[in-house]
């Protein structure tokens, strides 16, 4: 019996000459603005005799208008105060229109984020690849079986466990079984007994031979003893506002109402 190992161009010369094409120049940005206009005379409606006014308010690039107000005062009397709207009667009026607001930037975080792939679930065949140590290294004796444990003029058998890795984290143990070529095994092996109970191998895999005392690398296929994931590590980038505090801008102006 042989010992084995079971392991779980150029142009025309009359073409017209190519104008350079002009260079394309980036659009500026649009410089943050708030910009307060005057209310326009008003006129009051017919039917409740009064005229609605509101504060004119427009901005422009990276701001934010939280709020728009106006205060109203007719001579020293407060006729509305800081509200978005009133509703005033025929006359003169001092209003003051005041403007809250924020201007933006962009930020750019990067974060690095791992995520987790099943390549092979439990119990199914994984390609691996393994580092055989000779066999007098890190083995142990099993016993001497044929198919029968009870049996004990059988073959002798050592216990092997070797590290594998593959396309998946980490790596895990296998174990097997490994028949030295005494003379013994190698008569039991004439007479047929050449095939290995799994029963025998703990958590092994049975089915692939490899040679006793090979120290070479061996691409295997064996059966996975748990769920194998593989990791991709990817950036991810994320763009966010960042606000400034909150600034006022304010505006005088005389109003008048007519009838």
């Amino acid at each position: 019996m042989s010992a084995g190992l079971v392991i779980g161009g150029t142009l025309p010369a009359n073409a017209a000459p190519v104008a350079p094409i002009a260079a394309v120049q980036a659009a500026k940005p649009v410089p943050n603005k708030v910009a307060i206009s005057k209310i326009k005379t008003a006129k009051v409606n017919k039917k409740t005799k009064k005229a609605t006014v509101k504060p004119s308010v427009k901005s422009s690039g990276q701001v934010k208008v939280s709020s728009s107000k106006i205060t109203v005062k007719q001579g020293k009397k407060t006729v509305a105060k800081n509200v978005s709207s009133a509703k005033l009667k025929a006359g003169k009026y001092s209003v003051t229109t005041t403007a809250k607001y924020k201007t933006w930037t962009s930020k750019t975080t990067s974060k690095a984020v791992t995520t987790k792939k099943l390549v092979a679930k439990k119990g199914s065949n994984v390609a691996v690849t393994c580092k055989f140590k000779n066999s007098t290294d890190g083995i142990a004796p099993l016993g001497i079986f044929t198919g029968d444990p009870a049996d004990k003029d059988g073959v002798e058998i050592l216990l092997v466990t070797t590290t594998c890795t593959g396309g998946f984290d980490g790596s895990f143990e296998v174990h097997g079984i490994s028949a030295p070529a005494t003379e013994g095994n190698i008569a039991l092996d004439a007479e047929g007994y050449n095939g290995w109970d799994p029963a025998f191998v703990p958590g092994g895999n049975p089915g692939v031979f490899v040679p006793e005392n090979s120290s070479e690398t061996a691409k295997l296929n064996v059966l996975s003893p748990k769920d194998l994931f593989k990791s991709t590590n990817t950036v991810q980038k994320t763009t966010s506002k960042v606000w400034s505090k909150e600034q006022t801008k304010t505006m005088k102006q005389t109003l008048t109402v007519k009838k």
